[in-house]
């Protein structure tokens, strides 16, 4: 369902409510710029573990310049969906095309009290549904090879894997995804923002 919410630090978005795993709802919607505050606080939330698989290193802060670049988004070559349950930031997965390739490299991180309850996963079928709508043949990621999480998050897709500099490099074609049972909806509030400017 599609619906519009109030959260502490802006006026009302529309939304999508999903449940999951353990029975909790989530709501998933693209990040907007005013989403800064619920950047930094992720953040705060996520393990020393967390931090380094997803950045690569121990990030404790974000700088202004960083916050900018993870929130002023196009919606098209940028893709950014985040996810907050009971009002905490609890997951965002976003992916980014490089000028002129067909292949966008894609993360998502979840908060590690809400991981383990397919959060991870219904971000995936997110940028995936994006990448469609906004022709993109391809995703790619490039994890530590201990980041088995990655890898059950994204049971059941076909991926070449390989090993390069010490990271496990995944790509798949994004026609080769199954279409899950959100994606009407996922396109359907992609396109409102899109709009939305």
């Amino acid at each position: 369902m599609v619906r519009t919410v109030m959260n502490t630090y802006q006026a009302p978005l529309p939304v999508i409510e999903v449940e999951l795993r353990d029975g909790s709802m989530a709501q998933i919607r693209p990040v907007v710029e005013g989403d800064r505050a619920l950047m930094e606080e992720g953040l705060a939330h996520m393990s020393l573990q967390t931090r380094l698989s997803r950045f690569g290193s121990p990030v404790d802060h974000f700088s202004k310049a960083e916050l900018d670049y993870l929130t002023r988004i196009d919606l098209i070559e940028h893709v950014a969906w985040g996810a907050l349950i009971t009002g905490m930031p609890a997951a965002s997965g976003r992916y980014i095309r490089p000028e002129a390739e067909q292949e966008a490299e894609m993360a998502v991180a979840v908060v590690d009290r809400f991981q383990r309850r397919g959060l991870g996963r219904i971000l995936f079928e997110a940028l995936v549904a994006s990448a469609r709508y906004n022709r993109i043949d391809g995703l790619y990621f490039a994890i530590q090879p201990a980041n088995t999480v990655v890898l059950d998050m994204l049971d059941g897709v076909e991926m070449h894997l390989d090993e390069r500099e010490g990271l496990v490099v995944g790509h798949f074609s994004v026609g080769d995804v199954s279409t899950g049972p959100n994606d009407e909806r996922f396109v359907e509030l992609l396109r409102w923002y899109q709009k939305r400017g």
